[in-house]
């Protein structure tokens, strides 16, 4: 695929039958009903289409605003690097093996996820737009991976509140490469950037405090 032909599908697509695309919000909501069988990755990532990346960094950065053990970041944040390391290598559509599109999520745990952030993220999804976006595309969203795939692994590690900033940016971006919005992404890197920040004072600060005592 030529370098702008990920944004060129996308435009493609949304001109089809003189139709918008659906929202994700929309999407995740249809999935979260409760007398709906469990749908797998393979489903959701039809759903989502050219937009499956920028779903699943919202779907599963958003799964760390639920409060749970410390352990579960560890589920959702292994996907999540799955998924960002794709756009990191410059893939430009999802790829997914057999054993990984037939995993399936809990319509009750998706509900969960479409009550954290979907009023957010439909406030968010009316308000974003194609604006001040970052060229040359090819260059910009294999950075953005490498960036994600640095905030999901911090998701992963099992340290407790670790997970929650760096999933809301990894979030973040899913929305601003799924509208193509640079205020988006703007808010995403400085969310990181301030994660990074506190992450480092609170544990460095617990870290020396350990030392203090030997």
């Amino acid at each position: 695929m030529s370098p702008g032909g990920f944004s060129s599908l996308r435009r493609a697509l949304r001109r089809q039958g003189g139709k918008r695309q659906k929202r994700i919000s929309a999407i995740l909501r249809t999935f979260s009903h409760q007398r709906r069988d469990e749908p797998t990755l393979g489903e959701l990532s039809q759903a989502f289409d050219t937009r499956a990346f920028g779903a699943f960094f919202i779907l599963f950065g958003g799964l760390n605003l639920i409060p749970l053990p410390p352990p579960a970041s560890f589920f959702f944040g292994l996907p999540l690097m799955f998924f960002t390391l794709q756009l990191a290598i410059g893939r430009h559509r999802l790829w997914l093996p057999d054993f990984i599109r037939r995993m399936k999520l809990s319509p009750d745990r998706i509900a969960q996820v479409v009550d954290k952030i979907g009023p957010m993220l439909r406030r968010i999804e009316r308000l974003a737009r194609h604006r001040y976006w970052i060229e040359p595309e090819r260059l910009v969203l294999p950075i953005l991976g490498w960036y994600c795939f640095v905030m999901a692994t911090i998701v992963a590690i099992p340290f407790p509140l670790s997970n929650l900033i760096p999933g809301i940016s990894v979030a973040l971006v899913g929305i601003a490469i799924s509208t193509r919005d640079g205020l988006w992404l703007g808010a995403a890197l400085i969310t990181g950037l301030i994660g990074l920040i506190v992450l480092a004072v609170v544990y460095g600060a617990a870290l020396f405090a350990v030392l203090q005592l030997f």
